[in-house]
């Protein structure tokens, strides 16, 4: 009878189980959520596995949004840790078979002491096609050891991140040269070294950008720093990431309202306005960066990708932007359209300032170190 009053003499919004000293069970369903999504965001996966497994007890207090993020967060979860990943950290060699673009290839892994690469070693002579070889450093493989790196450091980035990063990228190189005959990968090489290069690398680093996970998307950015500052014209890696900055800056510049983690400066650079732009952007990405950021520009990479990617091989290296304008691979025939860009970008760089949407970022400290994960010949 004491329980009954108790209940009864509850406030109204309470529960009997609040009234006996529970929890609201709303409170721990959306303290778990949280949990949860920081596990996710941060590549905890020991831990997310654990803590997925108790989602039936929270799963109908959950709002609807975070019912559908929790979804979203299981089934790419299992996208990001396919089976076959235990492979890329072998200690000897191994052959698997790797997804890529939803299509199933075998994949011929070395493990050594480069940070990445990939290289043909022979070819087959029953396709016609090249036997490629990719290697990394399987230690680096799933650690959880930080960067030592101030740039890093705010996005608690891992040896793991960087690893991931380089997985994905080389076996993108892979399924790229395995794409072709041999002798037509030969030909692109003899008549367009520096622009199939350059292809190479941005069709890697969109794969990376696609297959990875939160951590290894930023990763895959923010590595990329070093080689856009350096900015030689005609290094592949350098064209390659300038590439997809631009049209990431196009996109960022087009809605800022969807992209609130992407940082932008609040004064207009003098020259190279452009390169200059994805540069902050880059090392200014909010260490807070959203789950619904994070699945858009996944999403949005790989609707371009599928609907483009191979468009973007047979022009040559011209990407059509969002702000309708063109991004061409080699830097001869890129000059004009740099110029247009950098106009563009300066326009609406001034109009999102005066507009307020712009306001001042604390800077990241340092930058990762300049890396190659790379095509090897």
């Amino acid at each position: 009878m004491a329980v009954t009053a108790a209940v009864c003499l509850a406030p109204a919004g309470r529960t009997a189980a609040q009234a006996a000293g529970g929890e609201d069970p709303k409170v721990a369903a959306a303290r778990y959520y949280d949990l949860l999504l920081d596990q996710y965001m941060h590549s905890q996966w020991a831990e997310f596995e654990k803590a997925v497994k108790q989602s039936s007890t929270h799963q109908r207090h959950l709002t609807a949004e975070q019912r559908g993020d929790l979804a979203y967060m299981r089934k790419t979860y299992a996208e990001f840790r396919p089976s076959w990943w235990k492979y890329t950290k072998a200690s000897k060699n191994t052959t698997f078979t790797a997804q890529i673009w939803g299509k199933s290839f075998k994949a011929n892994y070395m493990p050594s002491e480069f940070l990445g690469f990939q290289v043909p070693v022979g070819i087959d002579e029953r396709t016609g096609r090249f036997q490629i070889l990719v290697t990394w450093q399987p230690h680096l493989v799933n650690s959880t050891k930080l960067l030592d790196d101030e740039g890093a450091k705010p996005h608690r980035l891992t040896e793991g991140d960087l690893a991931e990063a380089i997985v994905w990228h080389e076996l993108g190189h892979n399924y790229v040269t395995q794409s072709f005959p041999a002798s037509q990968v030969m030909a692109l090489y003899d008549n367009y070294s520096l622009l199939f290069s350059a292809l190479q690398e941005y069709y890697a680093d969109m794969t990376a950008l696609y297959h990875c996970t939160p951590q290894g998307r930023k990763a895959t950015l923010t590595l990329r720093v070093p080689d856009l500052r350096w900015n030689d014209v005609n290094d592949s890696h350098v064209r390659g990431a300038h590439a997809i900055g631009s049209w990431i800056l196009a996109t960022v510049l087009s809605d800022l309202s969807q992209w609130p983690s992407f940082h932008l400066p609040t004064k207009v650079a003098d020259k190279e306005i452009e390169r200059e732009t994805i540069l902050y952007m880059y090392q200014h990405i909010d260490p807070q960066y959203s789950l619904a950021e994070d699945r858009a520009l996944r999403e949005m990479i790989g609707k371009f990708m599928r609907t483009h990617g191979a468009s973007v091989l047979r022009k040559k290296g011209t990407l059509s932007l969002p702000s309708g304008l063109e991004f061409k691979i080699m830097t001869a025939e890129d000059r004009q359209n740099q110029a247009q860009r950098d106009a563009w970008v300066k326009t609406q760089l001034e109009k999102a300032i005066a507009s307020g949407q712009v306001t001042k970022y604390a800077a990241t400290k340092g930058h990762p170190k300049r890396f190659r994960i790379r095509t090897s010949w």
